[in-house]
């Protein structure tokens, strides 16, 4: 769950002439740099705080807050937003061996499952199928310029419960997950560094975040 934006440390809105939907957005990115803090940053475990939470429970709550602002952007319907998909790679089915598969696994000193993801089994094995979006992330683009432009990532299966179906007219392919040289996901998002954290506290990010989703909310409901 990551905000990819021109800067890694945004500028929260300091303007009373700006949008709402700018002054969420501005916000939100700074919420996900905090998060990505919390997430990446072997210093964040050490960071002292009023409750007992572990650093990855803080980047939770975080991303949990970031949801709520995704879904307010979206049901916003503003032309000013673009929703798409970067496909991730096919997630594996999962294989139950056969007798015969399992004998052969043993034959060969590899476990059922090293045996499966080596030689995938045959017709008699039993296999579950994956969700074929398993590891592709919604983007949610923002394009308010002259003023700004974001762009907010979220994985499919948490973003489906509030957005259109990945492939769908509403959500076509836009691109690929990014992958580094190892294989690996590349982070789209950016922690936050000392300077900015120390400039935008987090107590004040999520109250700002939340202060920024009601007046969206509300200036929606009075159109």
């Amino acid at each position: 769950m990551t905000a990819d934006v021109t800067d890694r440390n945004p500028t929260p809105p300091t303007q009373p002439e700006d949008a709402p939907i700018v002054v969420l957005c501005r916000w939100l990115s700074v919420l996900d740099g905090w998060a990505t803090f919390y997430e990446t940053d072997p210093a964040a475990a050490n960071r002292p705080g009023r409750e007992d939470f572990s650093a990855r429970d803080k980047a939770q709550a975080l991303y949990l807050l970031k949801e709520r602002g995704l879904q307010t952007l979206m049901n916003s319907a503003s032309p000013a937003i673009r929703l798409g998909l970067l496909e991730g790679p096919p997630q594996r089915a999962k294989v139950w061996l056969c007798d015969k598969c399992q004998r052969k696994a043993r034959q060969h000193n590899m476990s059922p499952r090293e045996y499966a993801e080596r030689h995938g089994g045959c017709e008699n094995c039993q296999r579950e199928q994956r969700d074929p979006d398993f590891y592709s992330l919604y983007v949610l683009q923002v394009d308010y310029m002259p003023v700004g432009r974001w762009a907010f990532h979220t994985p499919v299966p948490l973003g489906r419960a509030y957005l259109p179906p990945p492939r769908s007219r509403e959500c076509p392919v836009v691109g690929r997950r990014p992958i580094d040289g190892e294989g690996r996901f590349r982070r789209l998002g950016q922690p936050l560094d000392k300077a900015a954290r120390r400039r935008w506290p987090e107590p004040e990010v999520v109250y700002q975040t939340w202060t920024a989703l009601r007046t969206l909310k509300n200036s929606l409901e009075q159109v």
